[in-house]
C-alpha cells in the first residue's frame, strides 16, 4: 500500500538526544485516519500530555502531510503542524501553502515527530537519503528572509525552508512558521495559534527540505488525471467556485463583502462598517500596488498577490499581501486605512515572523483601553495614527514595557491587566475578521473552534455571504449545514487541500479523489462518522487542557453586551439565547451531553 498516496516512512526527531531516525508510517493507521489532521489529532490524543506546558520540551511538534498532498490535483498545496498550542493552551493546528508541502512529500515523508529542546541554536535537514540536525547559531537572530537567503547561500537555492523569525525566538505565542519571502518560491506562513514559539522553545530555527522527484505515486494514475481534467473543467466555467475572484483581487475581494452587510471589524469592534472605505476598496490595490500574482503548489486560483509602492516614503517595499485578515486587523480595528503603511505592516508581521490576525487585535485592543482610560501607556497612542502602531508592534515583538504582556497574547494580557470584560477572543485566539454579531453562523463557529476563535474550521462567514444560509437565522437547519461543512473541510485538512477549495470539492468528489489517490474506498457516511469521531477526540483533549464548555464556549462580554454599529445608520446584536440554542443543537448533532462533553471516548 505504500506509494499509494503515501511515502511510506516518517522522521522521528528528539533534539534533546540528538537522534533522528527514519521509520515505517503505519499504513494501518492511515487507512482509517488518511494523513493530515485526522491522522494527527488521532496521533496527538495518544501520545500528548494535554497538561504539560507547550512551551516545555515535552510539547510534540507534529508536521503532517496527507496523501494528496504533492500530486496533480489542484489546489492539493498544503501542509500542516500540529501541537498543543503556547497561545491558547489547547490543541493547536496550523496550515502553511508554498512549496514547501509538496517538497516535503516528494522526500516520501509522510509526517515529521519533533520532541525535546536542543541546547544550542539548530536546524533540520533533510532530503529522500539524509536527516540531520545541523548547527543554527550563525542564524539565530536573523529574519525570516535573512534566514532564507543565508540557507540558500550555504546549500543551494533548490531548497525549501520553513522557518521562524526574531518572534518566534523570543517566545512571542503567536508567533508564525514562515516560508519563501518576497513572493520567491510562493511565500506561506502558518500563521495561527503560536507554531513558531514552539519551534523558538524548542530552539529549532528551520527545517530545510530537498527534494530531487516531483511527482507522488497512487493507486489509479489514469483515473486520477481524468479526474483532475473534470475538476480543471469546473474551475474554469463554474463562477460559484470563486477562481476568477481569487485570481483578481484575492483576499481582499471580502472586503466588499464586508463593509455592504456591515460585519467588517472597526476601531477594536466598535463598527461593523469603515467610513474610509474609499481608502481601502480593493480595487486600488489592484489598480495601484498589485504587481502579480502568485500561487501555491498547483493551484489555479493563485490567490497571492505580490504588492510594492512605487513613490513617496515606502517607495521599494514589497510584500506579500497584505490578505483580507491584514487589512482587518491593522486598518479596520486599528483603522490605518493607508495601504502604503498597511504594506509596511505586513512586511515587518512577515519579516518577524507574527500572525497577522493576533498582531492587530492585540495593538488595537491596547489602543482602545487606553482610549478608554483603563491603561497607562508611557506615550499617547491614537487609532488611525502609523506612529501609534508602529511604536506598540516594536515594544511587542521585542517584549519591552508593555510588549512583554503583549507578546502573551490576548487572553494572558486581559487577565493580568483585569481587562476581560473588553478583550475580543474565544479560548485565548482573537477573532478573525467577521463580525459574529453581523454573521450568526461566525458566532457558533467561534464558540465552538477547535483552535478558538478562528474562521476556517467551517468558514461559515462564506456561505453567509453567499446567501447559502441566512446570516441572522439561528435555526437547527442552519446549525445542521454548519456541522456537515465543518466535517467535511476537517476531511479537507486531511488529504490535505487548500480551504479554498471548499465551493470546489463536494464529499462525492472528494471521495472519488481518495480512491484514484489510495485505493480506499470509503462510503462518504463512513467519512462522516470518521470527521465526527476526531472532531470529540480534539473536544477531549482540550477539555482535558482544561477547556470548560459551560463557559469557555461563549463569545466574548464585549460582544455580548454591545450591539454593533455601521456607519450607514444600521445596528446588529446576537443574544445569549440565540447562542445557546445553537449551542445545544450542535452538541446534540456531536452527540455530546446538554453540557458540551462527549459521552465516550473515542
Amino acid at each position: 500500500m505504500a506509494g499509494n498516496g503515501y511515502g511510506g516512512k516518517y522522521l522521528e526527531v528528539n533534539l534533546s538526544t540528538g537522534s533522528v531516525e527514519f521509520r515505517e508510517t503505519p499504513l494501518d493507521i492511515m487507512e482509517k485516519y488518511l494523513g493530515g489532521k485526522w491522522f494527527a489529532t488521532y496521533y496527538l490524543y495518544k501520545n500528548l500530555d494535554p497538561m504539560i506546558d507547550p512551551l516545555s520540551p515535552d510539547n510534540i511538534l507534529l508536521v503532517v502531510s496527507g496523501p494528496v498532498s504533492g500530486t496533480i490535483v489542484p489546489l492539493a498545496s498544503k501542509i500542516s503542524f500540529f501541537f498543543k498550542s503556547p497561545l491558547t493552551g489547547i490543541f493547536g493546528e496550523t496550515t502553511m501553502g508554498g512549496n514547501f508541502p509538496a517538497a516535503f512529500k516528494w522526500t516520501g515523508l509522510d509526517y515529521m515527530v519533533i520532541t525535546g529542546r536542543s541546547s544550542d541554536p539548530v536546524y533540520i535537514y533533510v532530503d529522500e537519503d539524509t536527516a540531520e540536525i545541523r548547527d543554527a547559531s550563525h542564524l539565530w537572530g536573523l529574519n525570516t528572509m535573512e534566514t532564507e537567503k543565508k540557507l540558500e547561500e550555504e546549500l543551494g537555492k533548490d531548497i525549501e525552508v520553513a522557518e521562524i523569525g526574531p518572534a518566534g525566538e523570543k517566545l512571542i505565542r503567536f508567533a508564525a512558521i514562515s516560508h519563501g519571502y518576497g513572493g520567491r518560491k510562493r511565500e506561506s506562513k502558518a500563521g495561527r495559534v503560536g507554531g513558531g514559539a514552539v519551534m523558538g522553545s524548542k530552539n529549532l530555527k528551520a527545517i530545510v527540505i530537498r527534494a530531487s522527484r516531483k511527482d507522488v505515486d497512487v493507486y489509479d494514475p489514469a483515473g486520477l488525471r481524468d479526474f483532475v481534467k473534470k475538476i480543471s473543467r469546473k474551475i474554469a466555467s463554474d463562477p460559484s467556485v470563486g477562481a476568477a475572484s481569487y485570481r483578481k483581487y484575492g483576499t481582499p475581494a471580502a472586503l466588499t463583502a464586508g463593509q455592504k452587510m456591515g460585519f467588517f471589524p472597526v476601531r477594536y469592534w466598535e463598527y461593523g462598517q469603515t467610513q474610509y472605505y474609499d481608502r481601502l476598496n480593493p480595487d486600488i490595490l489592484l489598480n495601484k500596488y498589485y504587481d502579480r500574482n502568485i500561487a501555491c503548489y498547483n493551484c489555479p486560483f493563485a490567490c497571492g498577490k505580490i504588492s510594492s509602492v512605487k513613490e513617496g516614503v515606502f517607495k521599494g517595499l514589497e510584500t506579500k499581501g497584505p490578505e483580507y485578515e491584514t487589512i482587518f486587523s491593522f486598518g479596520g480595528n486599528a483603522e490605518i486605512v493607508d495601504y502604503e503603511k498597511l504594506i509596511a505592516l505586513n512586511l515587518l508581521c512577515d519579516r518577524y515572523g507574527v500572525d497577522t490576525i493576533d498582531a492587530g487585535n492585540i495593538i488595537s485592543f491596547v489602543i482602545y483601553a487606553y482610549k478608554n482610560g483603563r491603561l497607562k501607556l508611557e506615550r499617547p497612542v491614537d487609532f488611525g495614527d502609523y506612529e501609534s502602531v508602529l511604536w506598540l508592534f516594536e515594544k511587542m515583538v521585542h517584549r519591552e514595557g508593555i510588549g512583554h504582556l503583549m507578546g502573551e497574547g490576548i487572553k494572558i494580557m486581559a487577565e493580568k491587566l483585569k481587562l476581560e470584560d473588553i478583550a475580543v477572543h474565544v479560548k485565548g485566539l482573537s477573532l478573525s475578521g467577521y463580525d459574529p454579531r453581523r454573521l450568526k453562523g461566525m458566532a457558533l463557529s467561534y464558540m465552538i473552534g477547535t483552535r478558538g476563535g478562528g474562521h476556517l474550521r467551517t468558514t461559515a462567514y462564506i456561505y453567509e455571504v453567499k446567501g447559502i444560509i441566512d446570516a441572522d437565522d439561528t435555526s437547527e437547519e442552519k446549525v445542521k449545514y454548519i456541522v456537515d461543512r465543518e466535517d467535511l473541510l476537517s476531511l479537507h485538512d486531511s488529504l490535505i487541500i487548500c480551504r479554498f477549495a471548499r465551493m470546489l470539492y463536494d464529499w462525492d468528489l472528494t471521495k472519488e479523489m481518495i480512491r484514484h489517490v489510495t485505493g480506499f474506498d470509503r462510503s462518504i457516511d463512513e467519512l462522516r462518522e470518521t470527521a465526527n469521531e476526531v472532531r470529540s477526540m480534539i473536544r477531549l483533549f482540550n477539555v482535558k487542557a482544561g477547556v470548560v464548555p459551560e463557559k469557555d464556549d461563549m463569545l466574548p462580554p464585549k460582544l455580548l453586551n454591545e450591539s454593533v454599529k455601521t456607519v450607514d445608520g444600521r445596528e446588529y446584536t446576537v443574544t445569549k439565547e440565540e447562542l445557546d440554542k445553537m449551542l445545544k443543537t450542535y452538541y446534540s448533532l456531536r452527540g455530546w451531553d446538554e453540557k458540551g462533553y462527549p459521552k465516550s471516548s473515542p
